[in-house]
């Protein structure tokens, strides 16, 4: 559990102000088969138990910079923690390549088996979810519990691209200085404020501190290929498909108050209990999709209980 509301405070308050900078934690790097150099962070020192890997989600910007709260709860925990950026995006490797949900089914896997090693608590953020279920089906030696956060796979990225989504993609992805255009404007502040937005329930958590995570990615421009491999719903799979045959334990972590910025509707916890009530279910209020950002000693108590049962 965690250790005293001071030392959680304190611990937050320090981590906070060495991201502020637009700095970052990871400090080593390895050759992951398949996919070049990624950039990870292996658990601190004297840190005991069964590792928990945080695996963060794919838009415009994204990078490890979204468990910059959760992060320091769990080590100070005294859990194992790794983080890490995926492949395209922050400071890994990243190839003109545009990505297909295949690719992230890999890297997980490979990055478990090659760098982590050891059976782990694996907590995903949004449409990573449906790689870490699907590896959990084939590889459950890779994989003992499974967080969801804020899931896809039911009313958004379940299906093939739209016809609207899929012209996108054919056109940027055949000019490569519109690509660069369409990522500058993705990420300049305008931008960033709209979606952010519907991100929170509390909109004032939409400040500097928060826009730095992604303002520093806009100087990744190779981070276009991934970007729009994300906007234009070429990373899709189903909810119901992913989650055949996994019988590890899963916990499904959701904001109450949800937006989506799109038409579809959002997906609620019901909506995926409704498939899989074999899995665990949260949901967080005065929260939306950023539930790890907006409501991190929350979801910190949630995957500590759940990674800790037998």
């Amino acid at each position: 559990m965690l250790k005293t509301t001071f030392v959680i405070a304190l611990v937050l308050l320090q981590m906070t102000c060495a991201f502020a900078d637009g700095s970052s934690l990871l400090n080593a790097s390895a050759d992951v088969t398949g996919f070049g150099k990624i950039r990870y962070r292996a658990p601190l020192p004297a840190t005991e138990g069964s590792p928990i890997v945080l695996v963060h989600g794919i838009y415009g910007g994204a990078s490890h910079r979204t468990f910059r709260k959760l992060l320091p709860l769990l080590d100070a925990a005294g859990k194992r923690v790794f983080i890490l950026d995926l492949p395209g995006t922050g400071e890994s490797d990243k190839p003109r390549k545009f990505y297909t949900i295949q690719d992230l089914d890999l890297f997980v896997e490979n990055f478990l088996a090659e760098v982590v090693k050891v059976r782990a608590t694996v907590v995903t953020e949004s449409l990573a979810g449906t790689a870490a279920l699907k590896v959990s089906s084939a590889r459950p030696d890779l994989i003992r519990r499974l967080v969801l956060l804020n899931p896809t796979g039911i009313n958004s990225l379940a299906t093939p691209p739209s016809q609207r989504e899929q012209r996108l993609f054919e056109r940027l992805s055949a000019d490569d200085a519109g690509l660069i255009a369409f990522y500058d404007n993705l990420l300049n502040d305008n931008s960033l404020r709209f979606f952010l937005k519907f991100g929170f329930f509390d909109d004032s958590l939409v400040d500097d501190a928060l826009l730095e995570d992604f303002r520093v990615m806009k100087k990744n421009i190779d981070q276009r290929f991934i970007s729009l491999s994300f906007v234009s719903g070429q990373l899709y799979r189903s909810f119901e498909e992913s989650s055949q045959n996994v019988f590890i334990p899963v916990l499904g972590i959701f904001g109450a108050e949800y937006e989506n910025f799109q038409e579809t509707a959002p997906s609620t916890a019901a909506d995926f209990r409704a498939i899989r009530p074999q899995f665990d279910y949260v949901e967080i209020s005065k929260s939306g999709s950023s539930v790890q950002r907006e409501k991190p000693e929350a979801v910190a108590e949630e995957i500590l209980l759940f990674s800790e049962e037998d």
